[in-house]
């Protein structure tokens, strides 16, 4: 099953669209740079849909090309009409994606009317959200219908960790006793796979660690087979990074060590090695709690 965020799916049909109407040309070589400023998303969302129409053979990556080979099929594009059941899914799922993709960080201040008039929702499904979104203390009100991001302190990161560590302890256990035939661990295969391929030239595709992370840990979370479980996912995945977006200074370093922690999980998990798993998923909850300290207030690890 897919676990690409809407973002990803609309970019990738997006760039199926120009390839069918001749705007990239067939045999035409993919640039990063170009399509992410057509598009207005960032390179490393450019990346994900790219990496995923070379998994369906429209692209052929070679060394650093990405070259378009074939013309798109019906199939190839992902249906996304009913991706949103109502506006308020919409504004969330929007307003997260802003956030991963970098568009709006700590400091940045944005307005209800801006907001609603970008993501196609109403001032009122808006506001409503920004309010209840707000108890996360990752947003403050402001004068006029404003808003401005914010940071969190230790005590928030703690028990965010905490939290997290719990949900992801029971899930993972739950992970390990799927039967061989179920498609979670062709999944897994796969992304382990698209982990060794970014590690492999990882100097210059470290950034794309952070879809990698969320689709990583999505898989694991959604073993729980718990609703309330997975109405956390997006809440936790959007707080672990947030402050990993304005702090740059070691996201190489980060990133790759993160990499090989998931690399490391995923091999226990398809060799279904419980012990390993649960000792590897330990370290790298340590180490993520040690990096969200240490990005969001710059306390020593």
């Amino acid at each position: 099953m897919n676990t690409y965020s809407f973002l990803i799916l609309n970019t990738i049909n997006q760039i199926l669209k120009l390839i069918e109407e001749g705007v990239i040309a067939p045999n035409g070589v993919l640039k990063d740079n170009t399509i992410a400023k057509k598009l207005d998303v960032s390179r490393t969302t450019i990346r994900s849909a790219i990496q995923e129409l070379a998994n369906k053979g429209v692209v052929k990556i070679t060394d650093s090309k990405k070259i378009v080979v074939r013309t798109p099929n019906p199939d190839d594009y992902f249906d996304i009409s009913n991706k949103f059941s109502s506006k308020e899914e919409v504004i969330e799922k929007y307003f997260l994606e802003l956030i991963n993709d970098g568009k709006l960080l700590p400091g940045d201040k944005f307005s209800e009317l801006e907001l609603a008039k970008s993501s196609g929702c109403n001032t009122i499904t808006v506001r409503e959200f920004l309010i209840k979104f707000s108890r996360f203390g990752l947003i403050d009100k402001k004068p006029r219908a404003k808003w401005q991001m914010v940071e969190f302190d230790e005590k928030f990161a703690t028990e965010l960790i905490e939290f997290r560590r719990i949900l992801e302890m029971n899930s993972i256990t739950k992970l390990i006793t799927k039967p061989d035939n179920d498609g979670v661990w062709k999944e897994i295969s796969n992304l382990l796979d698209e982990h060794l391929a970014v590690l492999e030239d990882v100097k210059s595709r470290y950034t794309e660690f952070s879809e990698l992370d969320r689709r990583f840990h999505f898989i694991i979370q959604q073993a729980s087979g718990n609703r309330f479980f997975m109405q956390f996912f997006d809440v936790v995945s959007l707080i672990c990074h947030y402050h990993y977006q304005w702090d740059k200074h070691d996201e190489y370093e980060r990133n790759t060590v993160a990499l090989k922690e998931h690399i490391e999980i995923m091999t226990h998990l398809l060799a279904h090695n419980t012990s390993g798993v649960i000792n590897a998923l330990e370290i790298h909850l340590n180490t993520s709690k040690e990096t969200l300290l240490g990005s969001a207030n710059g306390l020593a690890a």
